[in-house]
C-alpha cells in the first residue's frame, strides 16, 4: 500500500466513532436520563460524510507536500551523484559525504511524514471536537423539553436496554438538522513542506591533470 493510500485510509477510519468518548449532564439532580446516539446523528444530517470529506482533502494535501520533499531528496541526491561520476578520482571521504547525504535525506522525509500524521490526527479530533461541541447543546435543550435531567450517548454508555421513549435521537437530527446542515468540505490549506537539506556538501568536482 503506498502512502496516498495508507494516508487515505487512515482518514475513513479515523473519521468514525464520533461518539466514542463523549458524555452531558445538564445537571447533578437525580431524574430521567435521555440517550442520544451521536453517530447516528452524524451519519444523518451529513456530517460524517462532511468530516470524512475534510480529512481526505486534508490527507491527499499533506501527501502531495511528502511527495514534494521526497522529489526533492531525489534531485539533490542525483545532481550529487552526476557530479561525482565526472570527476575520475573520487576520494573516500567524498564517498562518506554522498553516504551521509543520502542518510540525512531519509531522516528528514521521516520526520516530515511523522509530521503528517500527527497533523492528520489533529486535523480529525478538531473535526470530533467541534461536532460534540455543536450537539452538546442541543441534545441538553431537547432533554430538557422532553423533561428529562441528564443526557449520555449510547454510544460510549454501557446501556444493556432502555425504553424507546427515553431515546432523543430523532429529535437532536431535526434539530441539528435544522439549525447546523452539513457543508460542503473546504479546499485545504496545508502548507508546502520544506525541502529536506542535506547537511553534506556534495563532492566538489575535480580537474584531473
Amino acid at each position: 500500500m503506498n502512502r496516498s493510500s495508507m494516508l487515505t485510509a487512515c482518514a475513513l477510519v479515523a473519521a468514525f466513532g464520533i461518539g466514542l468518548t463523549w458524555s452531558y449532564f445538564t445537571n447533578q439532580q437525580s431524574g430521567g436520563v435521555a440517550i442520544v446516539d451521536l453517530d447516528e446523528v452524524a451519519r444523518r444530517i451529513g456530517r460524517d460524510k462532511e468530516m470524512v470529506d475534510s480529512i481526505q482533502t486534508q490527507a491527499g494535501a499533506l501527501n502531495k507536500t511528502l511527495i514534494a520533499a521526497q522529489q526533492s531528496a531525489v534531485n539533490q541526491l542525483n545532481k550529487a551523484k552526476s557530479t561525482a561520476n565526472e570527476d575520475e578520482q573520487i576520494t573516500n571521504e567524498e564517498a562518506q559525504q554522498f553516504v551521509r547525504m543520502q542518510r540525512n535525506a531519509q531522516v528528514q522525509l521521516t520526520q516530515l511524514q511523522q509530521k503528517a500524521r500527527l497533523n492528520l490526527n489533529q486535523h480529525r479530533q478538531g473535526l470530533v471536537s467541534q461536532f460534540r461541541k455543536d450537539a452538546q447543546p442541543i441534545a441538553a435543550k431537547v432533554a430538557k423539553e422532553r423533561g428529562f435531567d441528564s443526557v449520555v450517548t449510547r454510544n460510549d454508555t454501557v446501556v444493556f436496554s432502555y425504553d424507546n421513549t427515553v431515546d432523543i435521537t430523532e429529535d437532536v437530527i431535526k434539530q441539528m438538522s435544522a439549525e447546523m446542515p452539513a457543508k460542503p468540505a473546504k479546499a485545504s490549506t496545508a502548507k508546502a513542506a520544506p525541502k529536506p537539506a542535506a547537511t553534506a556538501t556534495a563532492p566538489e568536482s575535480k580537474t584531473t591533470n
